[in-house]
């Protein structure tokens, strides 16, 4: 079963924004990684993001967005030949904080 159509997966995605409300709603939001592309036809990435509620809690969210075929074939090739700049950078370590106004 593909990820979009598995019940679960939309399941598990709204008790984790209903814990983000119930903690009076978000104050910070970190991307913590992004995954490699995976997949032949349709690839997507997996993007894991950090939300911490007000109250203190932490909700970890991993949806997976469809990346541009062109894309990921490229950086798929970049990364077999060791093209420099590409395959020196390890999306696993891409990071960065936003904090959301008035908290």
């Amino acid at each position: 079963m593909r990820w979009w159509l598995n019940p679960f997966h939309l399941r598990d995605g709204i008790r984790d924004v209903r814990r983000i409300i119930a903690g009076g709603g978000p104050r910070l939001v970190r991307l913590a990684g992004i995954s490699v592309p995976e997949g032949l036809i349709i690839p997507t990435s997996a993007i894991r993001i950090e939300v911490e509620a007000r109250d203190g809690t932490k909700v970890e969210l991993d949806p997976r967005v469809p990346v541009p075929f062109p894309y990921a074939w490229s950086y798929r090739l970049a990364r077999k030949l060791g093209v420099p700049l590409i395959a020196d950078v390890d999306p696993e370590r891409i990071g960065f904080d936003v904090r959301v106004p008035g908290s």
